[in-house]
């Protein structure tokens, strides 16, 4: 069915959830799509936190793998377009107090010989590590130095040129007891077509072929169009029952960023 971190440490997060966060940072979108006649869009920074941050704003070139793992591009193709190459935002270096919101504003302006497609680029948000004089600021005094974590999250900026379609599917699906503590089902997506997919994978109680509970779900899955299929991963928040042993696969693909696939496939325990 289709439906159209003196002592730091340095960690690299890229998360896809409903609401990006990270240490106290919220962002939201969790990623900005803009489509063939859209210009512009804008994100909302939110710092939840007790402490005032600081981040600086910048793109890095990612590409997924065939594992699903997104990574960075070690060296950038000088006749490759990407969506960063068409892309002014502002600012890029913000200051946030606790409870505290900042827009970051974005605009594409697409070159008149832009060919059909779909470009892409990451956003980072990295924070920049507040130093914090310790003990009394005297001259005979000796002055310790703390750095706090640095971290950072990237979200996909997406701009389309054209009428763009994908074709999603599920294959070689099968239950993993031994994954996680309750197992997972592992399943292939795959993508047919010219525009990434993004959405939801869930799994159904499917006995006697009625849809039943939701067992068990993994949003903000995406295949991007460097590869044509990924590996998926649902792991089960509880143990199965016994007496379910026919189930339903749906890639349930998200409306809201352009999508239109819904593709249910049985599956069944042996």
């Amino acid at each position: 069915m289709k439906r159209f971190p003196c002592q730091f440490a340095v960690a690299s997060i890229l998360v896809l959830f409903s609401l990006q966060s990270m240490a106290g940072l919220l962002i939201n979108p969790k990623r900005i799509v803009l489509e063939e006649r859209e210009r512009a869009a804008a994100l909302d920074l939110l710092n939840d936190g007790t402490e005032k941050a600081r981040y600086q704003i910048y793109f890095e070139q990612k590409i997924m793998l065939p594992n699903g793992s997104i990574v960075d591009l070690e060296e950038l193709d000088p006749d490759t377009t990407y969506s960063k190459d068409m892309i002014r935002y502002s600012p890029r270096r913000v200051d946030i107090e606790p409870g505290a919101r900042q827009t970051i504003r974005i605009a594409a302006r697409r070159p008149k010989d832009l060919e059909e497609g779909e470009y892409v680029s990451h956003l980072v948000f990295k924070e920049i590590p507040i130093q914090e004089e310790v003990g009394d600021k005297k001259e005979d005094e000796d002055l310790s130095v703390t750095l706090k974590p640095k971290l950072k999250i990237a979200i996909p900026i997406i701009v389309r040129k054209g009428s763009l379609a994908s074709t999603a599917g599920v294959k070689n699906v099968r239950f993993d007891g031994e994954e996680g503590k309750h197992g997972a089902f592992k399943l292939t997506l795959t993508r047919v077509g010219s525009v990434s997919l993004y959405g939801s994978v869930e799994v159904y109680d499917y006995t006697g072929g009625t849809l039943g509970e939701r067992l068990a779900v993994s949003k903000g899955v995406g295949v991007y169009t460097e590869v044509t299929e990924r590996a998926v991963t649902v792991r089960m928040p509880q143990a199965l029952s016994p007496d379910v042993k026919e189930f339903l696969i749906r890639f349930d693909e998200d409306e809201k960023y352009g999508g239109s696939n819904l593709v249910d496939v049985p599956f069944s325990l042996n």
